[in-house]
């Protein structure tokens, strides 16, 4: 009896933690790289912003270069200094090491699975999205000048504008009410926000 009650709070704490994992929806699926043209390196300026606390903004310079199979986003601090590589590929998504990476320390605060699939959302034509969302919980619809992504059926990100364009002169805005971050990425020359 005192064997089983020891273990009575582990049990406890297992479901506990599986539970919550059950309620955080699944990694969505990621559009088929050949749906984006092969493009060369692409400058752009990313900021990442937690809603929890807005004034922890982080800002830095991305190059987003495309190719037959994948996605490269080589992460850079203002002063140039390369932090991580961003990979998406057929072994799916992980950072790269970069020159200012702190042993121990993860390279951005979100995950690379995390970033991938914002990326993909923000930069992959709708008709992409809606072809590898097909068949599972997860959809995109274009709603007014934005786009959404749901996962059944509850809001998981909004997008603005509906039709971004990796190398086009407009700013994109993510409003990721999952990750409770909001990304922006906008062309280099503009002045930051």
């Amino acid at each position: 009896m005192r064997a089983l009650s020891s273990l009575l709070p582990a049990l406890l704490l297992t479901l506990q933690l599986g539970g919550c994992a059950a309620l955080r929806p699944a990694p969505p699926p990621s559009p088929a790289l050949a749906a984006m043209p092969a493009m060369g390196p692409v400058q752009r300026r990313l900021t990442l912003t937690p809603d929890a606390s807005p004034q922890q903004a982080r800002t830095l310079i991305m190059v987003v270069s495309l190719e037959a199979d994948r996605l490269r986003a080589v992460l850079l601090t203002p002063y140039g200094q390369r932090l991580a590589t961003l990979v998406r590929d057929a072994r799916g998504s992980r950072y790269e090491s970069g020159d200012a990476a702190v042993p121990g320390e993860a390279p951005l605060p979100v995950p690379a699975d995390w970033l991938a699939a914002r990326l993909e959302w923000c930069l992959w034509p709708l008709e992409a999205l809606r072809q590898a969302f097909a068949g599972t919980p997860w959809s995109v619809a274009r709603v007014g000048d934005s786009r959404e992504i749901r996962h059944r059926g509850s809001l998981v990100a909004r997008i603005r504008p509906a039709d971004p364009r990796l190398g086009g002169p407009q700013r994109v805005l993510l409003d990721d009410r999952q990750g409770e971050y909001r990304l922006t990425i906008a062309p280099l020359k503009e002045a930051p926000p």
